[in-house]
């Protein structure tokens, strides 16, 4: 299955940072749906430029009955906020997924590098316990569901997937590094968790794109589970000082965060997926270069409110 070709894929969430990108390669030799609410219609259309079918639907909606057919699925939708929703989204809409698609190939499953307790100041491994990041305890909550959810309904149906627990994605299109660059250029002040390194694991859009579709290629019945993030932990204040760098400009700093930082142990996902390509300097360049790019909703940084 490496590298995916001539296949049915399904992905969700396909409006966002994440899912688009993946969608867009994917439809280059694939049958792609791409699943999104759409509720901008410039997306939807440049998504159906590059050959996918746009599917509009709200994965809030019980009823898949009306969904495709399909060979893969890679599940990015989510619902961010701290509300109710996200366990109707994040987690109810995975396991109807699954049960939709029991017969598939492979099921990926975006989860996040949020869903871990706070271990100090080290990377986080995958066998590290389940914990709720500070201020976005629901959201952690219902990822940590559907992670447990995915993992028995795999071995019932018998369905191999992956759990790409997500850390520091960004490109073009936003991300909370993205902000945080950005907020560089404008000579906004960029908040750092008090009293710890603030370190991250950035991954580049090049590397998450293709680090989601090998993950196909690994997926296992009771889920084979992988941090995927940057090779080259680096702080906040290392990357916002490439980017003044490169800007010009000197970043200022502010002791306000209130999540603190998180960054993931690669080590099983070099061995399952490959190296990455995209060096912290080459990527902080391309968002510079980048910015006529960024998606209305493009910044979310953990735990502050965007803008």
């Amino acid at each position: 299955m490496a590298g995916l070709s001539g296949k049915r894929v399904l992905v969700t969430g396909a409006s966002g940072l994440v899912a688009f990108p993946v969608a867009t390669e994917l439809a280059k030799a694939n049958e792609v749906h791409a699943l999104a609410r759409w509720s901008d219609p410039e997306q939807k259309r440049k998504m159906e430029a590059t050959g996918a079918r746009a599917v509009t639907f709200d994965l809030a909606n019980p009823d898949l009955s009306s969904l495709p057919d399909v060979d893969v699925v890679i599940n990015y939708a989510v619902l961010p906020q701290q509300y109710p929703q996200s366990y109707e989204v994040n987690t109810a809409a995975t396991g109807r997924l699954a049960r939709r698609y029991r017969d598939a190939q492979a099921f990926v499953h975006g989860g996040t590098g949020s869903a871990y307790e706070y271990q100090g100041e080290r990377a986080l491994r995958e066998d590290d316990p389940y914990g709720l990041h500070a201020s976005i305890e629901n959201y952690a909550a219902s990822k940590i569901a559907s992670e447990f959810l995915l993992k028995h309904v795999s071995e019932d149906y018998g369905l191999p997937v992956t759990i790409v627990r997500i850390f520091s994605f960004y490109g073009p299109r936003g991300g909370a590094i993205t902000q945080r660059i950005d907020q560089v250029a404008a000579g906004q002040p960029v908040s750092v968790y008090p009293g710890v390194r603030n370190v991250y694991t950035p991954l580049y859009e090049d590397d998450y794109v293709e680090k989601t579709i090998a993950a196909a290629g690994i997926a296992k019945v009771g889920a084979e589970v992988v941090n995927v993030g940057g090779t080259e932990p680096v702080t906040i204040q290392d990357y916002c000082r490439i980017a003044g760098d490169i800007l010009g400009k000197e970043p200022i700093f502010v002791e306000n965060s209130k999540a603190w930082p998180i960054w993931g142990d690669t080590t099983k996902m070099v061995s399952l997926l490959g190296p990455n390509k995209v060096s912290v300097g080459e990527g902080v360049r391309r968002v510079i270069e980048s910015r006529r790019e960024r998606l209305s909703g493009a910044h979310h940084v953990v735990g502050e409110p965007t803008e």
